[in-house]
């Protein structure tokens, strides 16, 4: 019984650490742009919301002062995109295991 309980204890204990250790708090620089924030989120997986009011997401590939590349696009994994960063209104990243 001891054993099962430590195994318990322990498993607990992981869990607790893992879930705090996903949880990233976004900071913002003052002199943050669009372009600043895809490069420091290259390789993860966003959302850009463009001004037309559609939605693109995607993984990061690369960022440069006109172009954003995503691969992976959510719901057309095969399709990559390039978008032209002044059509950029938002940007949504997962900011932790919630």
């Amino acid at each position: 019984m001891k054993r099962y309980s430590l195994l318990l204890g322990i498993i607990v204990a992981a869990v607790a650490c893992s879930s705090l250790l996903a949880q990233e708090k976004a900071t913002i620089q003052p002199n943050a742009t669009v372009i600043s924030i895809l490069q420091g989120n290259a390789g993860k997986t966003v959302e850009l919301h463009l001004r037309s009011g559609e939605k693109v997401g995607g993984r990061i590939g690369q960022v440069t002062d006109n172009i954003v590349y995503l691969s992976h696009l959510t719901g057309a994994e095969f399709y990559d995109a390039f978008v032209d960063v002044k059509d950029i209104s938002a940007v949504v990243i997962r900011a932790g295991g919630r």
